[in-house]
């Protein structure tokens, strides 16, 4: 096993000890300051991946991830403002040319125009690298998202919203340029919330996606003429929240989609089901299932359906220890490749323990285990991998 670089490696001790000795002199004192509209983070974090290349390859990778954020929200009057910008740095051991960096920002308004009338308007970019499994090569994924709402009956009882929302998807990696698209949406919906908190809403969304830069012709998707993968969609949702005691909430969307276009021509559904339960005082449950259809295009790998079930649990063992467990398990179909890459494959991720301890404060120490394996026809995407990460986080 390669070592992790020396001077990162020094530097997440040295903020271990200080964190320790910090954490022992914020349990001496008494109170703490409230809160501000403004906060600061800062955080960073060792990781130890068995399987970097998601392959029978097995090479190790160390990487050392350093964050940094600021945010604010605030209130004047009847109005709210966030700005929140959070940055991510990767160094790799092993693979130098997969360094890189990514941002997310938010930029929101909300407020209130009389009585009954609401407004929204939120911009989010977020940007991510792509895992090994779907591209192996480096590529930064982003997208930013404009969206403007206007709303009647301040979701209380009886509400109403209409609004638009326009996206950019980009990709760093020139071969994969073919896969950045402009989308527009419209959309209206209507709902009624309970004074306990349940509701229910329904939805209809039309938009369109074009991508802006031709498809190669060699890809799986076979010889893909000029504007193949635009399309236009229309959607109907059915989206509902269930308090059934102070304790438990069931949550569920239902969707029902048309797309239309020459590739992406065709009738779907999407569904989400998830529950969470406060056992006691001290644990909590979360379960779920999802179903997803994405447009084909939209990933290199192009899955026509994904299902996921979920579970998980978290353990408050006392005011600064908490520990949990998570586990997953997806089925992903490829329907919409060439005959010879059509398949199922079968993704298992557990994370048989996290572990984090706060000082109370400020700062946080959190540990992660997990396990993956891809189960698949070819041969050379069937991989298991394990990861170990512990990491150091700041808020101010």
């Amino acid at each position: 096993m390669r070592n992790i670089p020396q001077k990162s490696l020094c530097l997440l001790v040295l903020c271990m000890v200080h964190a320790q000795y910090t954490a022992a002199q914020d349990n001496l004192s008494q109170g703490s300051s409230q809160d501000g509209p403004f906060k600061a983070t800062a955080s960073v974090q060792g990781v130890w991946d068995s399987n970097f290349s998601r392959s029978p390859l097995n090479d190790s990778e160390q990487t050392i991830l350093s964050s940094a954020g600021l945010s604010f929200d605030d209130t004047f009057g009847r109005q709210r403002l966030i700005a929140k910008w959070r940055g991510n740095q990767y160094q790799y051991d092993v693979h130098p040319d997969f360094d890189g960096t990514t941002h997310s920002s938010q930029l929101a308004w909300k407020g209130l125009i009389g009585s009954q009338f609401n407004t929204e308007v939120e911009w989010l970019r977020d940007s991510d690298l792509v895992d090994r499994l779907e591209f192996f090569g480096k590529d930064i994924v982003s997208r930013n998202d404009l969206q403007a709402k206007l709303g009647y009956g301040n979701d209380r009882k009886l509400s109403f919203h209409v609004g638009g929302r326009k996206t950019n998807q980009t990709h760093s990696n020139d071969t994969r340029t073919s896969l950045n698209f402009d989308e527009e949406e419209a959309f209206a919906d209507a709902g009624y919330k309970t004074s306990n908190k349940s509701s229910v809403f329904i939805r209809v969304r039309s938009g369109s996606r074009t991508y802006v830069n031709n498809p190669p012709s060699d890809t799986a998707l076979g010889d893909t003429p000029p504007g193949s993968l635009d399309f236009d969609s229309d959607q109907v949702e059915l989206e509902g929240v269930w308090a059934v005691s102070p304790k438990t909430n069931i949550s569920a969307v239902v969707a029902s989609f048309k797309r239309d276009g020459v590739v992406n021509d065709a009738s779907g559904s999407l569904a989400t089901l998830s529950a969470d339960w406060q056992a006691t005082e001290k644990i909590k449950f979360n379960a779920g299932y999802t179903l997803r259809q994405p447009a084909v295009g939209e990933t290199s790998d192009s899955p026509s359906q994904i299902q996921n079930i979920f579970a998980s649990v978290a353990w408050q063992y006392s005011a600064k220890i908490t520990v949990g467990s998570m586990a997953r398990y997806s089925e992903i179909d490829y329907k919409s490749l060439s005959p010879e890459l059509m398949r199922t494959e079968r993704l298992t991720v557990l994370s048989p323990l996290t572990f984090s301890y706060s000082s109370g404060r400020h700062w946080l120490i959190r540990v992660d285990s997990g396990w993956r394996k891809n189960e698949s026809p070819l041969a050379y995407r069937n991989y298991i991998s394990r990861h170990a990460s512990v990491g150091l986080f700041f808020t101010y």
